[in-house]
């Protein structure tokens, strides 16, 4: 049984049975057109279920790159902004 695509269960399950049931009768039967459009539609699910799991990963490590990166320019902004207003005291209170 696959993951559940498009959080339809009922769809999800009803695929799973009819292409389980086709895997069996492709046995003894040749497949018709609509056995051949139900296996396709079961392999395309499966990519679409894959290719979520590994954009869904990238996309936390792209997130987390961006924090770091946030996170080291507001440090930088920071030291950037306490050596200007040190210098402007410098100058000021000599």
């Amino acid at each position: 049984m696959g993951a559940v695509v498009f959080e339809n269960q009922l769809f999800d399950h009803w695929l799973n049975k009819n292409s389980q049931d086709i895997s069996i009768k492709l046995d003894t039967e040749q497949a018709t057109v609509e056995d051949m459009i139900i296996l396709t539609l079961k392999a395309r699910t499966d990519y679409f279920h894959h290719m979520d799991v590994e954009f869904r990963d990238e996309f936390k490590k792209i997130d987390k790159k961006f924090d770091r990166m946030y996170t080291a320019m507001m440090w930088g902004f920071g030291i950037l902004i306490t050596s200007i207003f040190g210098l402007y005291l410098k100058d000021f209170l000599s």
